[in-house]
């Protein structure tokens, strides 16, 4: 049995994307597009900054900026701390889903970031079932890997392994960063799982529809 530990419950209405930093946690909100910086301890707010992405469920930071997946327009944002784009770049792999309407299509892009260093950044995208590796100062691809399910979300990198949250299959598994292989999994029956990081030992992750933020311990 997974163990899992409620942490508290995130300000914004819908947190899709998280990110540990040294002094707190980054939240991308989908619903309000507002950049949070929440308190370990409680989840009180240290910052919130209004961005101009779009249904975002991704957030990294690395190279002196926040970089967060503006999902419905199919870009990976590069802002300023206050939430103010720098640059913005296509999402490889993006790809198109049912809207509900035939006359109008969505396109998606990606659902995870996962900053390494000033050569190399993950990012996770759904409508590709696959985790690429791009060069986050031209976001040229270096390689990509096949992902398990078919919603990838949450990422995050430790002792050179590559863990990845599939929100419909309610797993994490730890990839091999080469060529995708499972090495382990982590069964997470609820809440769901979106966005993911590690911080302090523990796995953190945000239930976009429950708000709320639970830990699990990494796997020794």
């Amino acid at each position: 049995m997974t163990e899992i530990t409620d942490r508290w419950l995130t300000p914004g209405p819908h947190p899709n994307g998280i990110q540990a930093a040294k002094d707190g946690l980054w939240v991308i909100d989908q619903a309000d597009n507002h950049l949070y910086k929440l308190a370990y301890e409680d989840g009180s707010v240290l910052a919130r900054v209004p961005t101009e992405t779009d249904r975002s469920s991704g957030v990294t930071e690395g190279g002196g900026y926040v970089w967060v997946a503006s999902t419905y327009t199919a870009r990976i944002y590069k802002l300023n701390h206050d939430g103010t784009t720098v640059e913005h770049y296509d999402t490889p792999g993006a790809g198109v889903v049912e809207s509900g309407d035939p006359n109008h299509t969505v396109v998606t892009g990606a659902h995870g970031l996962e900053w390494l260093d000033e050569r190399n950044m993950w990012i996770a995208v759904p409508p590709a079932r696959r985790v690429f590796l791009v060069d986050p100062n031209t976001m040229v691809l270096r390689r990509s890997i096949p992902t398990p399910g078919a919603r990838p979300h949450g990422i995050f990198v430790v002792n050179g392994d590559l863990w990845c949250a599939d929100t419909a299959m309610r797993q994490i598994h730890k990839l091999d960063p080469i060529t995708g292989t499972v090495r382990a999994g982590i069964d997470v029956p609820d809440p769901e799982i979106h966005g993911m990081t590690l911080h302090d030992g523990n796995i953190w992750f945000c239930c976009a529809e429950t708000r709320r933020v639970c830990t699990i311990p990494l796997p020794v």
